[in-house]
């Protein structure tokens, strides 16, 4: 009788556990299946967006461009949407939703817009002088993308300028190579490397310094023509530099 009793309530748990997992996962379903209105979407992600609240403002705007991607303000969302990511300092996040605006709009006004920030997510992420430079580079090509096909607008003068610093940082990276090579006295390596900085990256300000170290390097290899050449090219352009002075 006890074990007919234990089993008849065993059985009524189970049934009454199972009905509420159902009740709840119902439940779930509904809640889920919720969708707002697309501007309720758009207000509240431009909402959280002044109050600095990214995370808020990024999941309003995909919510308005995954549910209503034919609303009158879905197009604004995708790129606000990179905007966002951006000030969050989600750079990789950042340039990939610029990227998909240029790839569903590649005819809108805000191109270049977007080409110009998909070349600053690179840009944001350049590493220190002596690591990687893939970034560098990266921000580099795509900014030169922006001047090839914009080459008067406003965003091309400013990813110019931004070319020069990429510039100057890559000189300096590479010139970090061929030190590393002359503080081993590997003299014919450290030569090798400064002289692609002296043909990669004329006229920046590492160039002086760049040929008092091949002149250092040829020097100590004891090749008098090479050491002569790279002296006289120093002293008749950069006779006012320090490295001039060292050796005049």
């Amino acid at each position: 009788m006890r074990k007919s009793n234990i089993i008849f309530l065993l059985a009524l748990f189970i049934s009454i556990f199972s009905f509420s997992f159902l009740l709840s996962g119902c439940a779930s379903k509904n809640i889920k299946k919720k969708i707002l209105p697309p501007q309720v979407y758009y207000k509240k992600a431009l909402y959280e967006a002044k109050n600095k609240n990214y995370s808020e403002a990024a999941k309003n705007f995909k919510s308005l461009i995954t549910n209503y991607p034919s609303y009158r303000n879905t197009r604004k969302a995708e790129l606000k949407l990179g905007d966002i990511y951006y000030l969050a300092g989600k750079y990789i996040e950042a340039g990939g939703a610029y990227t998909d605006f240029l790839v569903l709009h590649p005819r809108s006004k805000e191109v270049p817009f977007a080409m110009f920030y998909i070349g600053m997510s690179h840009f944001k992420r350049i590493l220190a002088v002596g690591r990687s430079q893939n970034q560098a580079k990266k921000a580099k090509a795509e900014f030169e993308k922006l001047i090839s096909k914009y080459p008067s607008g406003k965003f091309s003068k400013k990813a110019m300028k931004l070319i020069k610093i990429i510039n100057i940082h890559l000189s300096k990276n590479t010139f970090f190579t061929g030190l590393y090579y002359f503080n081993a006295g590997m003299w014919e390596h450290a030569a090798y490397m400064f002289k692609v900085v002296l043909k990669q990256y004329k006229g920046l300000p590492i160039i002086p310094k760049d040929l008092y170290y091949i002149y250092i390097c040829y020097n100590n290899l004891n090749n008098k023509i090479e050491a002569d050449k790279y002296k006289s090219i120093l002293l008749s352009n950069f006779h006012e530099s320090v490295y001039a002075k060292r050796i005049s």
